[in-house]
C-alpha cells in the first residue's frame, strides 16, 4: 500500500546534487518514489520538467544468494528480481517454521542455519520449476519450448517433470524438519506388540491381540485424554 513518507531534501554546494532522506531512515522490502519539480535552468529562463526517480531498498530476509540458485534455476530465464522475491519469500517462510517450533536460543538458532539456508534454496528451485510449468499450460501441452540452446517438444504429463517436483517437494520436507530441530532424529515407525497376561489355572501365557479386544464387546472404553 502506497503511503506518502516525510524527507529531507538538501541541494550541494555545487548544486550538482539533491540528497533526499526520509524520516526515520529507508526500510527494507520497499520501493521509495522521488519526484523533483521546479527545477530551473543556470541562467533561471527555463523550468525542466519533473523528475521521478523509484528506488528499490534491500529485500530481506534472504537466507541465500541469487548467485546460489542460479546455477539451479538459470534454464528457466527467470529475470533476477523475481529471483529475489522467490528468496526473500522463502526466507520469510524458513522464519516462520523456526518460530513456530518453539522458544529457540541463538545460538541453537545458528545451529540451524545450514538447514535454513538449504530449505530456501530448494524451496526457490520448486517455485521457479512451478511457474515454470503454468508458462507451459499456458502454451498448451505437446507445445515446443526452449531449455539453454536445446529445442524440445514436451508434453504436460511428462514423468520426468513430475518425478523432479515430488523428488524437491520431499526435499524440501527434510529440510523443514531440520528447521524445527529434529533433522537427526528422524521419524520412528510405531511397533505393534501384544501383551502376556498370566493365567491363574498354570504357569501359561496367554496372548491378547487387537483382534481380541475390538471382537470384545463387554468391555468398557477407556477414558481417553486430549
Amino acid at each position: 500500500m502506497a503511503e506518502i513518507v516525510n524527507a529531507a531534501a538538501e541541494l550541494s554546494a555545487d548544486k550538482q546534487t539533491v540528497t533526499v532522506t526520509p524520516e526515520g531512515g529507508l526500510t527494507d522490502n520497499s520501493v521509495y518514489e522521488v519526484m523533483i519539480s521546479g527545477v530551473k535552468s543556470a541562467d533561471g529562463t527555463k523550468t525542466l520538467s519533473p523528475f521521478v526517480a523509484k528506488i528499490m531498498t534491500p529485500l530481506s530476509p534472504m537466507y541465500c544468494t541469487v548467485d546460489s540458485v542460479r546455477a539451479l534455476v538459470d534454464s528457466f530465464g527467470i529475470p533476477e528480481q523475481n529471483l529475489r522475491l522467490y528468496i526473500r519469500d522463502a526466507s520469510k517462510y524458513a522464519d516462520y517454521i523456526l518460530s513456530s517450533s518453539g522458544t529457540v536460543s541463538a545460538s541453537e538458532k545458528k545451529k540451524r542455519q545450514f538447514a535454513m539456508e538449504q530449505f530456501v534454496r530448494t524451496k526457490v528451485m520448486l517455485d521457479s520449476m512451478q511457474h515454470s510449468c503454468m508458462d507451459r499450460a499456458s502454451m498448451g501441452a505437446g507445445s515446443t519450448y526452449k531449455l539453454d540452446a536445446v529445442e524440445i517438444t514436451d508434453s504436460m504429463n511428462s514423468t520426468v517433470y513430475k518425478s523432479m517436483m515430488n523428488a524437491l517437494n520431499l526435499d524440501l520436507q527434510k529440510w523443514q524438519d531440520a528447521i524445527r530441530g529434529y533433522f537427526n532424529e528422524g521419524r520412528a515407525k510405531p511397533k505393534a506388540t501384544r501383551v502376556g497376561i498370566k493365567a491363574s489355572e498354570n504357569n501359561d501365557v496367554t496372548h491378547t491381540t487387537v483382534d481380541k479386544i475390538l471382537d470384545d464387546f463387554s468391555r468398557t472404553p477407556p477414558d481417553w485424554s486430549e
